[in-house]
Parts: C-alpha cells; structure tokens; sequence
C-alpha cells in the first residue's frame, strides 16, 4: 500500500466515526424502574384507558422496604399514556424489570380492547415471560396492594403467580408469549388467572377463559383446580371425598392427564380422557384401615370423573377450548378444510372420562 492509499484509507475511518451517533446510554440512576403495569378502564369514558404503572423507588437501606410510587394518566390509547406519564417523572422510563400486567375484568369483558394486549408483545423492552392476569375490583387496586411480608414492590405478585413461593392447585399462571400465542393460533384460546385484592393480600384461586376478543367465561375455584390438572400444569391438592358415612380427604402428589381425539369411520368422534391420581391419605371422619382403601379409591374414580367431565362440557358449551383440542385435531388431519371440521365437530363431540386412584398409604397413623 503506498502512501497515497494509505492517505484515502485513514480520511474513510475518520469520516465514518464523524458519522456515528451516539447511543442513548443512561446510567442506571437516570432510570425509573417499572415493576408492573395495570390497565383498567376510564369510569368517566369507556373508550379510554386509565393507565398506572407501578415503579420500585431504590432505598440505600437494607433494613427498610423498598418503597413504590404508582403513577396513573387517562388516554385514548396505551402509547400515549406512557408519554404522558413521562411528563410526570424526572427519569427515562424503564420497563426491563416490568414482570406483571394486570388487565381489570372490565377491560377483558368488553369488545374491542384486543389491541391492547398486542401493544404489550410489541414493546421491545416488555419481557415476553412477564405474568399477565386479571385484576379485581380493578387493576389499579391490584397494584395497591402491599403485604406485609413484601420487602421488593410487587415480589408478593411474582412469587404467587411464578409458585417460586406459595404453591397452589388454584393459580393457574399464564406468560405474555403464551397469551398473544393463544390468540392468534386456531384450535387454543387464552386463559388468565384472577387476582381479588385484599386489604394486605391478594386472592388468586379463579380462572377467565377468553375466546380470541374478550373474556367469556369464569370458573370458580374447584372447577380451576380440575382445568390446570386437564392443562398437567399442577400435581400437588387434595380431593375430598365422601363414601357412606365417611369423608376422607387424598393428598395427591402425581396428576397425569392424556387424552385422545378418537373419530371412527361411521360412528360418532369423542374425546377420551384419562386421568391418573395418586397420594396419601390425608384426613379421614372415620378410621379407615388398609384393606379398606380399594372402596375409597373406586369412590374417588367415580367422583373425580365425574367433575372433569363436568367442566369439559361447561368449557364446551361457551365454545371454548383452553385445553387445546382443536389444536391437537388440526396437528393430526391435514388436509385443507380441517379446521371448518372441527368447528363442526366440537359443540357435539362427547367425552369419555376415565379415571385411576391409587392412594398409597394412610399417612403416620394407622
């Protein structure tokens, strides 16, 4: 290289780093942290928004709390109350940390709002793994709340939802991905846990189901219990169980769940269900001896069928399927028209329950 070229090739570099930009690094104390976010709906105008986004305040002290500070603006839309709230604060708005989104049960009832849940999988600084639920009377009073054992905002809310803490039958957890996944694809539909807030503490132990718009229909404690054991997304309850005059209650410790769409050529399709239950004995009215335990375990069979096939055909009814039946359907037919065929086969299939209780011993007392 001679030392014209030598000449041309240091005014390139020069001139390329006069045409880089800077990035828009800010250090961390120039951030605002956003530990969750609620939306609800504007009481004064159904077709705005009342946004509040909850953001952790750093404490030096490892003794105190961290303290919060929820900030809340009214808009016709998502993006624009996040600019506006901006107006609000002294620090770039971070939502990297933002781990819950609380939708109020009027926003997820209503027609129309679906672009809101789309806005959050769109944000490029929105973890895809953040919690989505349902917040009762309203978002806003979701995020209020503040346990008294919560020393990190909102941790009360991720250990609950994430079972890193508290490990329940009745929370069924449901991912940011897993819900614009469920919205879009045919044959599954989304599913989000409900929170009732407290006075100091939350109450998660019911279930929304949602078609692809809005929410259509809630499930009540037990029948939630049944749908996350159906969904293989909990092994750890209990099942009470009454034969005669003795009610005993089994600590299950493995749920298995299989099912098979079964369409034979010139009969009727039905959905064949297998449950498989085992556990201990946990609670007895009676002594119960061991010889004794094949009559509880076929009165389990009997009861346990009995509410899962219940559920199935409530779910049925409301032409949904959480479960993912019509997914399944699809992944096994391929042809062009599969999916107008389960359309059609699916508010009249029936379903076939079966059920295994095994209880393994009656605990420490015999």
């Amino acid at each position: 290289m001679n030392f014209l070229n030598k000449w041309k090739y240091l005014m390139i570099v020069v001139m390329s780093v006069l045409l880089l930009t800077s990035c828009g690094f800010k250090d961390i104390d120039k951030r605002y942290f956003v530990v969750s976010i609620g939306v609800d709906l504007d009481k004064t105008n159904s077709k705005r928004y009342l946004v509040s986004l909850k953001f952790a305040v750093s404490n030096a002290s490892k003794e105190t709390p961290t303290e919060f500070q929820i900030i809340s603006e009214k808009a016709n839309s998502m993006s624009e109350a996040v600019r506006m709230i901006k107006t609000k604060v002294d620090k770039e708005i971070d939502f990297s940390h933002a781990k819950a989104i609380v939708l109020s049960e009027e926003l997820v009832r209503e027609k129309g709002n679906a672009g809101i849940y789309y806005w959050f999988a769109r944000r490029r600084d929105i973890q895809k793994i953040s919690w989505v639920a349902i917040g009762r009377p309203s978002a806003l009073k979701v995020l209020k709340v503040k346990p008294k054992s919560e020393r990190i905002p909102s941790n009360a809310l991720f250990l609950s939802l994430g079972k890193d803490g508290s490990e329940s039958p009745y929370v069924m957890s449901e991912f940011l991905f897993d819900m614009k996944y469920r919205l879009i694809e045919r044959g599954i539909d989304p599913v989000l846990p409900i929170i009732d807030a407290k006075k100091g503490f939350f109450e998660i132990n019911k279930v929304g189901l949602f078609n692809k718009s809005h929410m259509i229909l809630t499930l009540p404690p037990e029948e939630t219990k049944i749908l996350n054991f159906l969904r293989r997304r909990e092994e750890k309850s209990s099942n009470k169980i009454t034969r005669g005059k003795t009610t005993i209650v089994i600590d299950t410790h493995k749920v298995n769940t299989k099912y098979k769409i079964v369409t034979p050529k010139g009969k009727a399709p039905f959905i064949k269900v297998n449950v498989s239950v085992e556990g201990n004995l946990e609670e007895t009215t009676k002594r119960v001896p061991k010889e004794k335990l094949s009559d509880f375990e076929r009165a389990a069979e009997k009861s346990i069928s009995k509410e899962v096939k219940n559920i199935l055909v409530k779910i049925q009814k409301a032409n949904l399927d959480p479960i993912g039946f019509g997914l399944r359907y699809r992944s096994r037919h391929f042809n062009n028209d599969d999916w107008e065929q389960w359309k059609q086969i699916y508010p009249t299939i029936a379903f076939k329950v079966q059920t295994k209780v095994q209880i393994e011993d009656t605990g420490l007392i015999e």
